[in-house]
């Protein structure tokens, strides 16, 4: 086979794909930007895991196979930047951190009754508060437990494609997305909860 027929084998169909470097940025900037702003809680890094990302995607739009989706490949390409880009800041502590559940649980908070919310979460989706709330809790999990949530509850993977994504089991996931969960409803929960007459 010649190489021109091969080339267009492995290319998706036009429209599958950008054309542009102009298409990437204006299409997909953004998503790529929020994605990496929620893994690493810092705007100034996720600018930079941005810009990394589409100057990398741009070099290889030429060689794009379509083996998958081109979003789900940004997705891969902009986690597994913004995961690089925290180890080479070295972030992440070499020694076991403790976990920030074991102090909800010596303040015996799980004894108590959770209280009914006020206001359901997703009625207030939209109010600009509730979503500054929302973000500044997601920005304080620890990583551990941020990337699972962020993969999970914010961008809608599933439990084997964070799994793979990551490099971990599903249990392993489940459990990081149940102790994230437990952390962002006992940040929030000030915030939503009945007050006691």
């Amino acid at each position: 086979m010649d190489e021109a027929k091969q080339a267009t084998m492995e290319r998706l169909p036009e429209s599958a794909a950008p054309h542009s470097a102009e298409e990437v940025f204006h299409e997909y900037a953004p998503r790529v930007y929020n994605l990496a702003r929620r893994m690493l809680s810092n705007n100034a890094d996720a600018e930079d895991v941005t810009q990394d990302v589409l100057l990398q995607v741009v070099r290889k739009l030429p060689s794009f196979r379509g083996e998958s989706a081109f979003p789900t490949w940004l997705h891969r390409v902009t986690v597994n930047a913004a995961l690089a880009h925290r180890r080479k800041r070295g972030q992440r502590e070499q020694h076991e951190v403790r976990d920030p559940l074991d102090s909800i649980f010596e303040e015996e908070h799980h004894t108590v009754p959770v209280k009914r919310w006020n206001v359901r979460p997703e009625d207030q989706a939209l109010d600009a508060e509730t979503h500054r709330l929302i973000e500044e809790a997601i920005a304080r999990l620890p990583e551990t437990y941020r990337d699972v949530f962020v993969l999970a509850d914010v961008e809608g993977l599933s439990n084997p494609e964070i799994a793979d994504m990551l490099g971990l089991s599903v249990p392993a996931v489940k459990s990081r997305l149940h102790r994230a969960r437990l952390l962002m409803r006992h940040a929030l929960a000030p915030h939503f909860e009945e007050v006691a007459a």
